[in-house]
């Protein structure tokens, strides 16, 4: 199993709580690199949901603040994996 995988692993069940699909970038220089996806796609605008000095989390609706707060401990576990 790739590490893609596995990290979109970890990630699915937040996406399912949420309804939406979830990306997890990864910050390198000036580009973000996804290393991490889940969820169905609806093919809408995507907001920034989470992002600190190294990854941006995005996702298909506009959350709210508990929600949000599922994204940031989805990718602190995806961080901890790594």
């Amino acid at each position: 199993m790739s590490d893609f995988e596995r990290l979109s692993q970890i990630l699915t069940p937040y996406a399912q709580q949420i309804g939406a699909k979830l990306w997890v970038c990864e910050k390198i220089g000036r580009r973000l690199s996804c290393i991490a996806r889940a969820g169905e796609e609806t093919y809408g605008e995507s907001f920034i949901v989470y992002e600190d000095e190294k990854y941006v989390a995005f996702c298909e609706k506009n959350l709210s603040t508990e929600e949000r707060s599922l994204v940031a401990e989805a990718v602190l576990r995806i961080k901890s994996s790594r």
